[in-house]
């Protein structure tokens, strides 16, 4: 097999701006990220220069090419890869644990890639993973893992302190270029939904570019783009409410439709074993779009205690946006805002999934609601807090 050279940092050929380019632009005027220039004009395997080459440059905003021999895509003759054999990318997230856990539920052999960190994620291996430790920011640490695997499972993004443009483009270009150059079967990449009408938002421009660059790459991929977790209520509304704290909302009629994280990795397996949705782009969504007050309403009705509502106008994210734009070290600040002002402008987060469950062969009646959802979340805690109680009750000395 032909030997890869890898570099000790990739940087990007695509710079991020917040101007209304066409992200699609292959122009470095542009500002703006472009998946065709990082890619090779044949569309063949990019390639690493060498780790010792002076043009690497962090603070750079080129991309470096990466190199690799085209013999190594062809693995024949040699030890066949079963296709049960996956790696999950990102598998401590919301989405990325259930992955891990329905696909070893359905026998899967699955190795998780995970950041080296001072708690390791021993409940992967409980579960029957193996895990492996790497890190999307030093491409390096890449290859490695993904000797031996069949599909690549794309659950990674970038943690709140840092810099956007790291992982989630950075970082996944280089993974892109990794899976290409050993080989690397099928690919399924998460999204957002609508990343491609708001250039304007960072981490939107990131994943529409990242679709495209990954279209281009040549792998064998499913595209999947996502609305909303409904997992993520829990945090935001569901445990603020119970421990009577503020409850932040905005004045803008946003509908999300919320899909369950187990709803997203069931149907997710389901679209990895039919071949016939190779190269394509689903949209996942719940049975139904919400508004932020209607979850703040039903999560009042289940919690059955009143929520104390801080209502933030969108006037007011769009200043705050703009100020910190002012400063380098509040850039990062303002790229999440611009995603907080689309998810408060007046759009709906939601599309029919009647052609999607007949693709996959599923029915709509089996998804989660986000009522029950919540109904089974708010029962189980009410349920263990009056435990608790009670607990509490028959341990009191009463002098």
């Amino acid at each position: 097999m032909a030997s890869l050279r890898l570099p000790a940092q990739l940087v990007t050929r695509g710079t991020l701006n917040h101007h209304n380019s066409s992200p699609s632009s292959s122009s470095s005027s542009s500002g703006r990220l472009s998946w065709r220039r990082s890619l090779t004009p044949d569309n063949s395997i990019p390639t690493f220069p060498s780790s010792s080459s002076s043009s690497l440059n962090r603070k750079s905003s080129a991309v470096v090419p990466v190199t690799c021999s085209a013999g190594a895509v062809n693995l024949a003759p040699g030890t066949p890869i079963r296709p049960t054999s996956i790696l999950v990318v990102g598998a401590t997230g919301t989405l990325g644990r259930q992955i891990v856990r329905r696909a070893l539920d359905e026998g899967y052999d699955v190795r998780c890639l995970v950041r080296p960190r001072p708690a390791p994620a021993d409940f992967l291996r409980d579960w029957g993973a193996t895990v492996v430790n790497a890190d999307l920011s030093k491409p390096e640490t890449i290859p490695a893992t993904l000797v031996g695997i069949h599909t690549v499972i794309d659950c990674a993004t970038g943690r709140p302190e840092e810099p956007i443009k790291t992982v989630d483009w950075e970082g996944k270009v280089a993974l892109i270029q990794c899976a290409k150059a050993m080989g690397i079967q099928k690919y399924v990449f998460y999204s957002i939904h609508n990343c491609d009408k708001h250039p304007e938002v960072p981490l939107m421009e990131i994943k529409y570019c990242t679709e495209k660059f990954l279209q281009e790459s040549g792998l064998n991929h499913i595209t999947i783009r996502l609305c909303g977790f409904m997992q993520g209520l829990i945090g935001q509304y569901a445990v603020p409410i119970l421990e009577e704290k503020s409850v932040w909302g905005t004045d803008a009629p946003t509908r999300v439709a919320y899909m369950d994280t187990q709803d997203i990795a069931r149907l997710t397996l389901i679209a990895l074993r039919n071949d016939k949705i190779n190269g394509k782009l689903l949209t996942f969504a719940g049975p139904r779009a919400w508004t932020t007050q209607e979850v703040i309403t039903l999560c009042e009705r289940l919690a059955g205690q009143d929520a104390n509502v801080t209502t933030v106008p969108v006037s007011v994210l769009r200043v705050t946006r703009q100020l910190t734009r002012f400063f380098q070290w509040t850039n990062d600040v303002a790229d999440r805002l611009a995603f907080t002002e689309v998810l408060s402008s007046d759009t709906v987060f939601s599309v029919p999934m009647t052609e999607t469950n007949s693709l996959l062969g599923v029915d709509q009646k089996d998804m989660v609601t986000l009522e029950k959802y919540l109904q089974d979340y708010f029962s189980n805690i009410l349920k263990k807090l009056k435990d608790l109680k009670a607990q509490s009750k028959q341990s009191d000395i009463y002098f």
